[in-house]
C-alpha cells in the first residue's frame, strides 16, 4: 500500500491527534477520580436547586397553572462514622516449653497455636544469623514456658547450631 499523501494523510494525523487528546482527558478523569476518593475531606452534601409545579387539583380544570415554586439549596450535614465497637479481650495462648527443640519444630509448634510473629536469634560467635532453622536448637525462648501470651506477640527464640 502506498503511503498517504494529501487528505486522506491529513485526515491519519487528525484522527490520532483526536486520539491523543481524548486519551489524555480520560487519563485525567480518572487521576481527578482517584484523587477525589484518597482526599479525605468530607464537604457537606449540597442539593441542587429545582423547580417544582405545584400539582393541580382535580376541580380546577378552569383555572390557570400555578407558578413554578424554587426551592432553596439545602445543605446537609456531614455523616459521622458508627462508633467502633467495644474491644473485645485478645484470645491468649499458653507458651510452650520451645528449649531443646529443633528451631523449625519449634517455629512449626507456635504456628499451630496461631503464633504470627516468630523470630530466630543467635548466640553463636561463630554464626550469627540464623537462616536455616533446621539446623539450629533453641536454647532460650522471649516469653517464658506456661505464660498466657497473645498470639501476635513477637517470639524471639535463641538458637545454637554447636552442639
Amino acid at each position: 500500500m502506498p503511503p498517504a499523501t494529501g487528505p486522506a494523510k491529513n485526515n491519519r494525523t487528525l484522527l490520532i491527534v483526536l486520539g491523543a487528546v481524548g486519551g489524555v482527558l480520560v487519563l485525567l478523569c480518572g487521576l481527578c477520580a482517584i484523587v477525589g476518593m484518597f482526599a479525605g475531606e468530607e464537604k457537606p452534601a449540597t442539593l441542587p436547586a429545582t423547580s417544582r409545579v405545584a400539582e393541580r387539583p382535580a376541580d380546577t380544570a378552569g383555572s390557570p397553572a400555578p407558578e413554578p415554586t424554587t426551592l432553596a439549596p439545602t445543605t446537609l450535614a456531614p455523616t459521622t462514622p458508627a462508633a467502633p465497637p467495644s474491644p473485645v479481650a485478645a484470645p491468649t495462648v499458653t507458651m510452650p516449653n520451645l528449649v531443646g527443640e529443633n528451631a523449625a519444630v519449634a517455629e512449626d509448634k507456635l504456628r499451630a497455636l496461631g503464633f504470627t510473629k516468630v523470630q530466630f536469634g543467635s548466640q553463636d560467635k561463630n554464626d550469627t544469623l540464623v537462616i536455616l532453622p533446621a539446623n539450629w536448637t533453641v536454647t532460650k525462648q522471649s516469653a517464658k514456658a506456661g505464660r498466657k501470651v497473645s498470639p501476635d506477640t513477637l517470639i524471639v527464640l535463641t538458637c545454637t547450631k554447636e552442639g
